[in-house]
């Protein structure tokens, strides 16, 4: 291991987010992620989710609406961040690869920044400009329901990474 790197490994703080479009949150999905907020949010970890309202004009198609999404979307992404759509076409990771990715990636970026896209998904344009794209399942989540999911994934990748026992195999 190089110095860079060990001197990042020591002093480096995990910058997280989570972009979400969304309009009002049931009281389920925001103590939820609160939860898994708290339980991120200490030592070498910081995570935030940053919601972004979506648009209620129906008269627009789902790609036009998906494309605005994308220009509010990539306007809040965090400055150099490793972006990572999250998507039913991208890669499936089991939690022990997925923690190893994260850790992979923190090592390398300042920054990662998951996209959950709104409820008819992410553009395609976006999509082609995310760093990498995972799926959580072979079936499709509902966009709030993705937020408490990536939200304990990552929770559960920071136990496997720390040797806690959060995570049993």
């Amino acid at each position: 291991m190089n110095l860079f790197y060990f001197v990042k490994l020591i002093i480096n703080l995990m910058k997280i987010s989570i972009i979400n479009i969304a309009n009002k949150m049931p009281e389920w999905i925001i103590s939820g992620c609160e939860e898994y907020l708290k339980r991120i949010n200490h030592g070498k970890y910081s995570c935030q989710i940053i919601e972004i309202k979506a648009d209620k004009n129906n008269k627009k198609t789902a790609l036009e609406n998906m494309e605005q999404e994308a220009k509010k979307i990539e306007a809040a992404i965090p400055r150099d961040s490793f972006i990572i759509a999250l998507d039913e076409r991208g890669k499936m990771l089991d939690s022990i690869k997925f923690a190893n990715f994260l850790d992979k990636t923190a090592l390398q970026n300042t920054a990662i920044c998951f996209i959950i896209g709104g409820a008819d998904g992410i553009h395609p344009e976006l999509r082609s400009k995310a760093h990498y794209s995972i799926s959580l399942s072979n079936m499709v989540f509902p966009h709030a329901l993705v937020r408490v999911i990536i939200l304990e994934q990552l929770y559960r990748a920071i136990s496997i990474l720390e040797n806690h026992p959060y995570h049993r195999e």
